[in-house]
């Protein structure tokens, strides 16, 4: 907080006509006049002023300040102002020097304050601004109507702004509507809303900039409503044309109130009134679009355009892979190359985002080479993208290296690698990070104690995650939301601590959700719990009558506990009620290609040799003493039908792609949307012994890495 202006810190003594510097080179006061009279015509500007305005560095300046001091120019307050503006404003300049320069001018002009003043701000030595203002008040110099813009930008609390509020209310610059507008914004960027509000509704003269500003700060302080409402008062009950600024205002604040029908009413403004060629509004138009979930009208605008800049490209990169089309953001970032645009560490992040939702771990690795090759800067953003990436596409070790790597680190870095290892089945790992995350000082969120969590889930670590279950609100301060509950749940239904689960569940401090209940009756699954899984599905139906996954589920637990007319039961008023177990669908990355499987597929362009793969692998196993798990197949079928049934799951046909495709010994990668069923899992583990591969499948829950006949989750899935 700086110093009351009442204070007089470091502050120098009142100038004086005897200082040394000024009495060194003498000059009468005709000859200052001329000099002036030379300056004030503008017919006749003086050399010393021409080579200021041609100045480009220090060294330059330095030797001009000279000549004049030889000449006598210097002692012109004007001239003198422009030195001090130079070292004060320009990037080459020397704030340290514009002081001292100040120091020898006799009279000081309002102007040669303002430059060192915005000098500071511009600089964010904020804190020296307002000292510097203090100063000025004790030498008795004036401020004028372009002190306060400057002064308002250095608070930055509300009660610095205040006092210089006071200060600009007591001089008379009140009503000066520049420095209303800076006071606005000062207002909102303390957090005085209601303070900003006060200054634009008593404003006499509101320009476009002051409905600019109120509007930009109510979408800054998430009052979305207001800010339209606002805008509408603006055009058509106070005439005002709105400038560029004032619609990319209103356009953000729709985005976050995510009113799509007034992004469409200010997109035909634009277009009527002649803005359809400016870049930024065209951009900030695609962004909202995206956010209001229109992705396709923002992809229209973006074909369109006759000019686009990197980051129309990266909202529009980022827009298909927050719309879940990750394909089409590749496909963007190729156009992108071949017109020579070269991405950046935004680009970068949402790229590797598609790459981990696709499971395309070599795309993913051309991306970090690329990161490398054209030296792009990887900050903690992207380091973390890369991290969860890796972690996500399986390639556990190659995310511990590059989370070594990164010099910084936020929370978000240490969640991500600590939800790869708990996903990977690596839990002491997981957990070892974590504790070395309490060691470094890094204060864990809510999303990390889901990763905790988890680890502790996949690997049976009961004792463990109840106690840091606990440790959230007892050690942290952070209160455990449904997903912790949900965790916890988990963690005592696969041990089959049924009861417990049940009895956690009545206790918690909200009702629960489709995923806590989802968790008690897969854990009902495992342990043949028959009783509490009808008990949970009855409250998930409850929820969702229309939920296929609670069916299916429910009618494998009764078939597992051979309660035939249960299940058939369940089957028949799925069907009665229109319902499908969502098509499993599994995905594979070859060479750089992402192929996709559904349950049975024959659509691939090597149909006819994955299926010679799939009957060598199912005669492999057949001798190896595979017998297929029937448990969780419709039962009104034959037995050669239930097993023709099992062969044809998609992971099955992406393996038998992998192995086709793929050189001997080279991992296998798949992605599917589903749970591993039982069959699968069984089958894959035979089928890296048999094919000495190592298969690695990416399911919703978590990593299974197959490997000499065992999986890495150790049957907690």
């Amino acid at each position: 907080m700086a110093a009351p202006l009442t204070l007089h810190h470091h502050i120098k003594p009142p100038l004086s006509s005897e200082n040394p510097l000024l009495t060194r080179n003498p000059t009468s006061a005709s000859t200052i006049g001329m000099i002036a009279s030379s300056i004030d015509d503008p017919n006749q500007p003086h050399p010393c002023i021409v080579s200021i305005e041609k100045c480009s560095n220090m060294s330059q300046l330095k030797q001009i300040h000279a000549q004049m001091l030889r000449t006598g120019l210097f002692f012109d307050p004007f001239t003198a102002s422009k030195i001090v503006a130079f070292c004060s404003l320009q990037d080459s300049g020397s704030l340290q020097y514009a002081r001292l320069v100040f120091s020898q001018i006799p009279n000081p002009t309002s102007y040669t304050c303002n430059s060192i003043i915005r000098g500071c701000t511009d600089k964010n030595l904020h804190q020296e601004a307002l000292l510097f203002y203090q100063e000025m008040m004790v030498q008795g110099l004036i401020p004028d109507r372009y002190t306060f813009p400057s002064l308002f930008k250095s608070c930055r609390n509300s009660s610095e702004g205040k006092q210089i509020h006071c200060h600009s209310t007591k001089l008379g610059f009140a009503s000066d509507t520049y420095a209303q507008n800076t006071l606005m914004n000062m207002y909102s960027n303390c957090g005085c809303l209601v303070s900003a509000r006060k200054v634009f509704d008593k404003m006499e003269d509101k320009t476009v900039v002051s409905w600019a500003t109120m509007i930009g700060v109510h979408a800054q302080w998430d009052q979305p409503i207001e800010a339209v409402r606002l805008f509408d008062r603006m055009i058509k009950s106070e005439n005002v044309k709105p400038n560029e600024v004032t619609l990319v205002n209103v356009l953000t604040a729709c985005a976050r109130a995510r009113d799509l029908a007034m992004v469409k009413r200010i997109h035909e403004y634009i277009d009527e009134h002649g803005f359809g060629r400016h870049v930024v509004l065209n951009t900030v138009l695609m962004d909202v679009y995206c956010k209001c979930g229109c992705v396709h009208l923002a992809r229209d605008l973006f074909d369109k355009a006759q000019e686009k800049n990197l980051f129309s490209w990266n909202i529009m990169i980022n827009g298909h892979v927050e719309d879940s089309n990750y394909e089409e953001a590749l496909l963007l970032f190729r156009e992108m190359q071949t017109k020579g645009i070269k991405g950046d560490k935004v680009t970068m992040a949402s790229l590797l985002l598609a790459c981990t939702h696709l499971g395309a771990l070599e795309l993913g690795k051309w991306l970090h080479a690329y990161i490398k090759k054209q030296r792009i800067d990887v900050d903690v953003a992207l380091g973390t993208a890369l991290v969860d990436m890796y972690a996500k596409c399986g390639s556990i070790e190659t995310a511990i290296q590059a989370f070594h790597e990164m010099p910084e680190k936020d929370v978000m870095t240490w969640t991500a690698l600590i939800l790869g290892l708990a996903m990977c089945g690596q839990a002491e790992n997981a957990l070892q990070y974590f504790d070395e995350m309490h060691i470094k000082g890094v204060k864990p969120d809510v999303i990390t104690f889901v990763g905790v969590l988890a680890a502790c889930s996949h690997a049976g670590f009961v004792d463990e995650g109840i106690s840091h279950f606990n440790s959230m609100s007892d050690t942290y301060g952070i209160q455990p939301t449904i997903e912790h509950y949900g965790g916890l749940v988990d963690i005592l239904g696969r041990a089959g601590r049924i009861a417990e689960a049940e009895e956690l569940i009545k206790s918690m401090p909200m009702a629960p959700d489709q995923f806590v209940l989802g968790c008690l009756l897969g854990a009902c699954r495992i342990h043949g719990n028959l009783e509490a899984a009808e008990r949970a599905a009855k409250q998930l139906l409850e929820i969702d009558p229309y939920h296929s996954g609670t069916y299916v589920l429910l009618s494998n637990i009764y078939k597992s506990s051979k309660k035939w007319e249960e299940a058939k039961r369940t089957r028949e008023l799925m069907a009665e009620r229109g319902m499908k177990k969502p098509p499993g669908c599994s995905q594979i990355e070859v060479h750089g290609v992402v192929h996709e499987f559904v349950k049975g597929d024959s659509s691939h362009r090597q149909s006819s040799e994955i299926n010679e793969m799939l009957e060598d692998m199912i005669s492999k196993l057949k001798n190896a003493g595979y017998v297929p798990d029937k448990s969780e197949v419709l039962f009104d079928m034959a037995e050669e039908e239930k097993e023709t049934e099992l062969s044809l799951h998609s992971e099955k046909l992406a393996i038998a792609f992998g192995l086709l495709s793929t050189s001997i010994g080279a991992p296998i990668r798949v992605v599917k949307n589903l749970r591993i069923c039982s069959d699968c899992h069984s089958a894959t583990k035979l089928i890296s012994k048999l094919y000495n591969r190592e298969i690695i499948v990416r399911d919703r829950n978590r990593f299974h890495h197959f490997k000499d006949g065992t999986c890495s989750c150790r049957g907690f899935w």
